[in-house]
């Protein structure tokens, strides 16, 4: 079994997996959409996914900023304000939706 496990850890479909771990989250590329258009601060992302735990948001949040995908700046203001930008890392992202997009269309 350690052998199979090995063949298929190398196949690049399974290649593919820690993408689709990341990205694959119910949320995840809404709320990188969100912030790709400008709706970066917490507060709006709050109120435009109010069926949405801010558990679940800040969750997502944080394991986008863990991989390095947005940065979080805080501002020293009471109440905090909370503001997330897209990385280089990030914004590269955006060609593999688009490619996505483009298969999904196109079949």
């Amino acid at each position: 079994m350690k052998n199979l496990d090995k063949n298929i850890q190398k196949t690049p479909i399974c290649e593919l997996t820690p993408i689709f771990e990341l990205f694959g989250q119910k949320w995840t590329t809404v709320i990188l959409s969100e912030i790709l258009n400008g709706n970066n601060h917490y507060g709006t992302l709050r109120k435009k996914f109010a069926t949405m735990s801010s558990r679940t948001l800040s969750a997502r949040l944080k394991t986008l900023e863990k991989n390095g995908i947005i940065t979080r700046t805080v501002y020293p203001v009471i109440p905090p304000s909370l503001e997330y930008q897209l990385t280089p890392k990030g914004k590269d992202a955006k060609k593999m939706f688009t490619a996505m997009i483009d298969w999904k269309n196109r079949w």
